[in-house]
């Protein structure tokens, strides 16, 4: 490809492959592990993908990259989604369990936001914190 072509195309490229290698019929372990093995961009596409559509069975991978995922931005992208899956009964006791794991100052403001779209804060409280110095 010319150097022209390269820099002026202006064609949207779609989501990598490696995404759709991904099998949710195996078990939960083998998908994080698949999940985990993919790089930066390929993850932040995989949890934009599935986050967005709020299938239960894509939660896994949700949980993983708020509480382990290494890149920040991947993390962002799931505490963006994980209101999606609110009716799993994990997603309130992981939201809490945040706070005591980690400094969720670093992850703000998308940890407040994440509490506040499953209703462990309100709106008001979501204000207060965004408000604060």
């Amino acid at each position: 490809m010319s150097f022209f072509k390269r820099v002026f195309n202006n064609k949207k490229k779609s989501l990598p492959s490696k995404i759709d290698d991904l099998d949710f019929v195996i078990s939960e372990n083998e998908l994080v592990e698949k999940f985990s093995k993919l790089n930066n961009a390929d993850r932040m596409g995989t949890i934009v993908k599935y986050g967005d559509t709020g299938d239960l069975k894509y939660y896994p991978l949700i949980r993983y990259a708020i509480k382990q995922d290494t890149d920040i931005h991947v993390k962002f992208a799931a505490l963006k989604r994980v209101h999606l899956f609110k009716e799993h009964p994990d997603v309130v006791p992981m939201l809490n369990e945040l706070k005591e794991r980690i400094n969720t100052e670093l992850i703000e403001p998308y940890y407040s936001m994440a509490l506040s779209r499953v209703g462990i804060i309100s709106i008001e409280e979501f204000k207060d914190r965004m408000n604060k110095p």
